[in-house]
């Protein structure tokens, strides 16, 4: 079963657990095993991905109202973001969203624990690609092509959030990529580029650097087919947790200007144009319920979202892991980095390059060359997603400034945490 091929935008079983407490006809349910990584929030905000399958046509600007704020003179000024694509690759889509959440998880990788991202960033795409869950082929490297191109090309204007001055730059112009250098381009010292090099505005870097982040589920966003649930899934997220997880409302209207939808003035061709996207959320435990009502003027839908079980998982996820952090700290972990480890349990499908290669990451978080064979036979038991799993929130908790030991133990404690729910023995 494992061995099956994993199909274009389908999950791998690794990243499928059985829960007991799941019961479908008196069986237990495989589920989304999450993959957490931080999403820069003003990003998330800005309706910068248009949930479409197919390129946009004819439109290249889009608005979104991102809050108001009082000026100098007393007078409410509306905070708006302005989407500005190249005309030639058109606005970012779907596709480009997917590609964006896999670049994420490479940047988490990248970062050293206290946040910092050192340009350029290598993105290799066949690893994008993996990380997007899509096959490799011709087809898709043109795609990650233009996705490059588009991502550096595609205008931001107004509406950024600056988290060092804490507050919105309304007058700002720019792009999310300020330079990328794709395979075969040539380098600044006259070579030919062996893979893709981007370097990121000083915007997004400063953002992550002061933690302006939220963890999203990589795995989840990957399961999801209808792109207006792809879409949905920061939107609600961002507004349960605004409400402090009581249920959020959203102007139909309001609605299709963000996500540039037809807007229909029947409420069964409303319905009939959202509810597949609600239905695959529900069926997924995110969306508990929802329901339109007409607005008062009776010119428009309200949708009132009601967040289902997997939003407060979630959140009680964060919180687990802000205690373990705390155990941790106060000694309440496992510590021995060089506890014998049995080969009886391995996962040959790791190539020994890949294994190589988790070593090396283990070791630039963790600091640690004493326990280097600890850490491969760390990298022979356990699947490369545990293993990243456990560094980003190695990081994660460093950045925090929550370890109080070291990030190696620190990291041990983790993944040997991981190994027991694996039944695995470290």
């Amino acid at each position: 079963m494992n061995g099956e091929p994993q199909r274009d935008g389908q999950l791998g079983y690794n990243q499928l657990v059985t829960r007991k407490d799941n019961l479908r006809n008196g069986r237990p349910q495989l589920m989304l095993v999450p993959e957490y990584i931080p999403a820069e929030v003003s990003l998330e905000n800005l309706g910068y991905f248009t949930p479409s399958s197919k390129r946009v046509k004819d439109i290249y600007v889009k608005e979104k109202v991102l809050g108001y704020k009082v000026g100098p003179d007393g007078a409410k000024r509306t905070i708006k973001a302005k989407i500005s694509a190249n005309y030639e690759l058109g606005l970012p889509i779907t596709s480009d969203f997917d590609y964006y959440r896999a670049f994420l998880k490479i940047c988490y990788e990248t970062a050293d624990p206290q946040g910092r991202l050192y340009m350029p960033i290598i993105v290799p795409t066949a690893k994008l690609l993996r990380y997007a869950g899509k096959q490799e082929n011709a087809e898709r490297w043109k795609e990650v092509k233009e996705w490059f191109e588009r991502m550096t090309l595609t205008g931001i204007i107004g509406g950024i959030y600056r988290a060092k001055q804490k507050h919105y730059d309304d007058g700002f112009v720019g792009t999310l990529f300020s330079h990328v250098i794709v395979t075969g381009g040539e380098m600044r010292n006259g070579e030919t580029a062996q893979t893709n090099y981007v370097w990121l505005a000083p915007w997004f870097l400063a953002n992550y650097f002061r933690h302006h982040l939220r963890p999203i589920d990589l795995n989840f966003h990957q399961h999801l087919r209808k792109p207006i649930a792809k879409a949905l899934y920061p939107l609600l997220e961002t507004g349960w947790y605004a409400s402090g997880g009581k249920s959020y409302s959203k102007s139909y209207r309001d609605l299709c200007g963000d996500f540039l939808l037809t807007e229909h003035p029947s409420l069964s061709l409303v319905k009939r144009q959202l509810d597949p996207a609600h239905q695959e959320l529900k069926k997924e435990r995110f969306l508990a319920k929802w329901d339109y009502r007409e607005s008062a003027d009776k010119t428009d839908y309200v949708i009132t979202y009601h967040p289902g079980e997997k939003f407060f998982e979630d959140q009680e996820a964060k919180e687990e892991r802000r205690q373990r952090a705390e155990q941790i700290t106060n000694g309440q972990g496992h510590s021995d980095a060089h506890q014998p480890i049995s080969d009886s349990q391995t996962f040959p499908q790791e190539s020994k390059v890949l294994r190589d290669l988790l070593v090396k990451d283990i070791l630039e978080v963790t600091g640690d060359p004493k326990s280097s064979g600890f850490y491969s036979l760390v990298a022979r038991k356990l699947d490369s997603q545990t293993i990243y799993r456990a560094l980003s929130e190695t990081k994660e908790a460093a950045r925090n400034g929550e370890i109080r030991t070291t990030r190696a133990r620190y990291f041990t404690d983790l993944i040997k945490r991981y190994a027991t729910q694996r039944n695995i023995t470290l």
